[in-house]
């Protein structure tokens, strides 16, 4: 069973979008700086929308790396949440948070980093990114990594759409897929 060698702090915050879930920590060899301020970028291995979807991967990391639900601690970021909200009122096309996947296979890992790299304002295909993975005639898997992305907005996953130009399925919904398309055209 592995071991988490870090703190884990979670919170939730109102957006444009809906609820929105995270799950923060500080870098390991950051331990003189764990009351935040502002000299470090803090590791996000979560961001979601709906309380379901927390508790779900809050069971899947609990199967990785504990017999038990793992414990952690309930601690506001604000830099967080100032980030994820510049971003959806437009003050910023860019979100300064640094992902810490937890969870995840190597290829779905390959998938969201690929995923990073998609343009603010652009869109890839799910070909297009089974390609980039290495994995050229695996969409339908890339597909499915993308929908398995732990880190909405940060592994920008609305930016793949089909190879046919149609907006296809989103994890948050259509309607949020749609609304964050059109937010950065």
């Amino acid at each position: 069973m592995n071991k988490l060698n870090t703190d884990l702090n979670y919170c939730s915050f109102k957006s444009l979008i809906g609820d929105i879930y995270y799950i923060w920590s500080v870098p390991d060899n950051d331990t003189e700086i764990k009351n935040l301020t502002a000299d470090y970028i803090p590791l996000i291995s979560y961001m979601g929308l709906g309380q379901s979807a927390f508790n779900s991967y809050l069971d899947n990391i609990a199967k990785i790396f504990y017999r038990t639900e793992p414990v952690i601690i309930e601690k506001r970021n604000k830099y967080i949440e100032d980030e994820i909200n510049n971003f959806l009122e437009k003050k910023s096309k860019e979100i300064s948070l640094v992902p810490d996947f937890l969870t995840g296979t190597n290829f779905e890992k390959m998938v969201w980093l690929e995923l990073i790299k998609i343009p603010y304002g652009k869109t890839a295909s799910y070909k297009e990114i089974a390609e980039l993975a290495g994995k050229p005639s695996a969409f339908r898997a890339a597909g499915n990594a993308i929908g398995k992305n732990p880190l909405l907005l940060l592994v920008p996953c609305h930016r793949v759409i089909k190879s046919s130009g149609q907006m296809g399925n989103f994890s948050s919904g259509v309607k949020v897929k749609k609304l964050l398309l059109d937010l950065e055209s």
